[in-house]
């Protein structure tokens, strides 16, 4: 099982955002380079955008190009006569899509290679092109470790993917969508998650993202199906956070600045969760009156 068998789900107004440039771009053959952390579901993305455009009949090809040898790599865009020979060659050649994760893991032997066929390969001009990436490949240029030329061949509309720590709003949804989905696969009860426990979840970092969150989905269903999930019944790193000791509490104003009230929203949903619900103990760890505290929690909207 793997974070790509979810759909698209999300209500938060930054993915609402990137679904509808997603249809305004997938009708066309732009390439596109889709940006976003490991694990946040770039290649779901990748494969909607396939589903949504003039080509959904058409070959589907990922290729990952993290590892993968420079030899490996030259066999799999090797032509003939113009014609792609690796790769599912006359398929693709015929206008598939062709989607290359983790680009800016490419050597620089590689990126030649890619490079050139991409100028020079007739295949290439029947493909339409995916890229992704989970690093900055603007800092790769400056740093002189990915090639700007390749870079504008490849980036033409961007797709931001936000990590899953950006979209608390979508946690939920995402939640009921693996719980039910992991408990049928195991012909098992799906568990249910307290106030207190949807909270805690709301207010972690989730450093692996989608595929972190259905992991743990996957682990409750095994471990607690048909339960009523407590924050006790959490993982350690999700109960305290982040997993980090105390320092990662002391905060920097970022440059550009910071949503105050989203972050008071947070920190609230967080200590609800640390306490399992209790008020008077989150007020406590928030250094608030038990009033002010229940204010705040009206002026969030935060659950109960």
């Amino acid at each position: 099982m793997s974070e790509s068998t979810a759909k698209l789900l999300g209500n938060s107004p930054a993915f609402v955002r990137l679904l509808h440039t997603l249809r305004l771009v997938a009708m066309t053959d732009a390439g596109v380079l889709i940006n976003g952390e490991r694990g946040v579901g770039k290649t779901l993305l990748a494969q909607e955008l396939h589903a949504s455009s003039q080509r959904r009949m058409l070959p589907f090809t990922a290729i990952n190009c993290a590892g993968m040898p420079d030899s490996a790599f030259a066999v799999r865009f090797s032509t003939v006569d113009g014609a792609l020979r690796g790769v599912g060659g006359s398929d693709l050649h015929h206008g598939g899509t062709l989607f290359l994760d983790e680009v800016g893991e490419l050597s620089a032997q590689s990126q030649s290679i890619l490079f050139h066929f991409l100028e020079n390969s007739a295949a290439s001009r029947e493909l339409r092109l995916i890229s992704a990436s989970s690093k900055d490949l603007i800092a790769q240029i400056g740093n002189g470790t990915f090639r700007e030329d390749l870079f504008y061949r490849l980036f033409v509309v961007p797709l931001d993917l936000p990590p899953l720590r950006e979209r608390a709003d979508d946690l939920v949804l995402l939640l009921k969508h693996f719980s039910r989905e992991i408990a049928l696969a195991y012909k098992r009860p799906a568990p249910r998650y307290s106030v207190g426990a949807r909270n805690l979840l709301k207010a972690y970092s989730w450093p692996g993202n989608i595929r972190e969150l259905r992991n743990l989905c996957e682990r409750m269903v095994i471990l607690l199906a048909g339960r009523m999930i407590q924050p006790e019944n959490l993982p350690e790193e999700i109960r305290s956070g982040a997993g980090g000791d105390k320092a990662s509490l002391r905060f920097a104003l970022p440059a550009e600045g910071i949503d105050l009230l989203k972050l008071e929203g947070d920190m609230i949903r967080q200590a609800l969760g640390m306490t399992g619900g209790n008020r008077s103990k989150a007020a406590r760890l928030l250094r608030l009156t038990r009033d002010t505290l229940l204010y705040r929690i009206q002026k969030h909207n935060i659950e109960m």
